[in-house]
């Protein structure tokens, strides 16, 4: 198994100078247990949030919870090949959910993180939606879940089915009875398929997500003779109706969405292919409220899977030695600012749940911005593994934040939405660039919900040109 040098396991960084062992010293190498959660937001209740998340919460509390974390890209494909390749879509290619980085310019040569390990005696196994497909249950992995990162991928449903429930004849959201458009303006067919919410007949145990959990239970469980790489993938787009009853109809809270909101903001910005769609279902507030439901029922069964994963390990051999990782690939709207789901540079589009749990490493929370693209660096940080010197990779390892949570932080999360569109989280900022050259700027000290747009206030120019650095060059 390859170590990282002496050299480059020293840490100088923001007054750290000959840095500890990061982790307890151990005869045996490290594992990893990553959980990737599909459009999870900033709703657990120990990120403040009304979701009942008892194993998230559990988790954030023994290990480094960031608040403050951000998605590379507010979308399921590309913010799952910036995790899982350490890089940028400026170098991948990856920018929307169409496609496979593997056939952008120098995919096949790139080195995923359990490719790494795996170079390193590792062995990978994945079992749900990871990258942007999950394997399948089919003889042939589907393309998207990039096969050839792992030694093996569990052939399990992923999610839940029961959609079906909740559609018309022609495989609409039945909710929307047949209407196409919205004050006048159209929604899209993918929204109009998919805007679909309320309980499945299933039994948890009987989902394709509650599957994986349990593939993962019994993969701890095993004895291996080799340092393993487990990754976890939870889908979850509709849940039982036991997690309906936790939520009863009359208490759920209807998140915040001023008529106004978008009048201080560029005229292109303020409507996107679901603005329609957000506006129909805020325009009802029992539909809106039912949606909220379901987005917390699904919370909090995906939160049961994420307890079963995490069993298994604390039920194992592997208890004491094994990294684990939880993230989310990008916030969701509900809502807010007049959006359903992500693909925005708003905080509520790309604010993701990050947890670190290492040996060693105390309990902290911290609340500064910190980018998903840290997971690859910080990862083989952890288990001591050394970098592709032919995949360079774009982040920063959160290591110092690990050993010290109260240091400034002096590297922004950089979020991408489409090329040379950003947003730069840095300290209380939030500072957006369109590649019209509009901006967006919101000081979250005093604005959390994005209300007050003050690009357009001279007295924050300097504010915006410092923050504007930060802008990726490579466009």
């Amino acid at each position: 198994m390859k170590l990282k040098s002496l050299s480059a396991a020293l840490i100088a960084l923001a007054g750290l100078s000959i840095a500890e062992p990061v982790v307890a010293n151990s005869d045996k190498p490290l594992n990893v247990l990553m959980i990737a959660v599909d459009d999870l937001n900033n709703w657990p209740e120990s990120w403040g949030g009304k979701a009942k998340t008892p194993n998230i919460d559990s988790l954030a509390a023994q290990g480094v919870q960031f608040t403050n974390a951000h998605a590379v890209v507010p979308a399921c494909n590309p913010s799952r090949v910036a995790v899982m390749t350490g890089q940028r879509p400026e170098v991948t290619g990856q920018h929307k959910n169409e496609g496979n980085f593997r056939k952008m310019p120098g995919g096949q040569n790139r080195v995923t993180l359990p490719q790494l390990l795996r170079k390193n005696g590792y062995y990978a196994a994945g079992a749900g939606k990871l990258f942007h497909h999950p394997r399948g249950r089919s003889q042939n992995a589907k393309p998207l879940s990039d096969d050839i990162s792992w030694n093996e991928q569990a052939k399990v449903l992923t999610g839940t089915g029961g959609g079906q429930h909740y559609q018309d004849k022609d495989g609409h959201a039945a909710w929307l009875k047949g209407a196409a458009t919205f004050e006048g303006k159209k929604i899209s067919p993918y929204i109009r398929e998919h805007g679909i919410w309320g309980a499945i007949p299933d039994k948890t145990e009987q989902t394709g997500d509650w599957q994986t959990a349990e593939y993962c239970y019994d993969f701890l469980q095993k004895s291996h003779d080799k340092p393993f790489f487990l990754g976890c993938g939870i889908f979850r787009p509709h849940s039982p109706q036991k997690y309906f009853d936790m939520y009863p109809i009359e208490s759920i809270e209807l998140p915040e969405s001023p008529a106004d909101d978008m009048q201080d903001i560029p005229k292109r910005q303020r409507n996107n292919w679901s603005t329609s769609f957000a506006r129909k279902v805020i325009s009802d507030k029992a539909e809106w409220k039912r949606a909220v439901q379901a987005y917390l029922a699904s919370t909090t069964f995906a939160d049961d899977c994420i307890g079963r994963i995490l069993e298994g390990l604390e039920q194992s051999k592997y208890k004491d030695n094994t990294v684990v990782v939880l993230w989310s690939d990008h916030g969701f709207q509900v809502g807010t600012k007049q959006r359903w789901e992500k693909f925005s540079l708003w905080h509520q589009a790309t604010n993701a749940p990050y947890i670190i749990k290492a040996p060693g490493v105390k309990p902290a929370r911290i609340d500064q911005p910190v980018s998903l693209l840290s997971v690859y660096p910080t990862v083989i940080d952890l288990v001591n593994v050394d970098e592709d010197t032919n995949h360079k990779l774009g982040g920063k390892s959160l290591v110092p934040l690990l050993k010290q949570p109260n240091m400034e932080w002096p590297y922004p999360a950089v979020v991408t939405y489409y090329p040379k569109n950003h947003s730069i989280r840095y300290k209380n900022w939030n500072y957006i660039q369109y590649d019209d050259g509009s901006r967006e700027l919101y000081d979250h000290n005093n604005d959390p919900r994005e209300y007050n747009n003050l690009a357009g206030n001279k007295k924050y120019l300097s504010v915006m040109s410092d923050l504007q650095k930060w802008i990726p060059s490579s466009d």
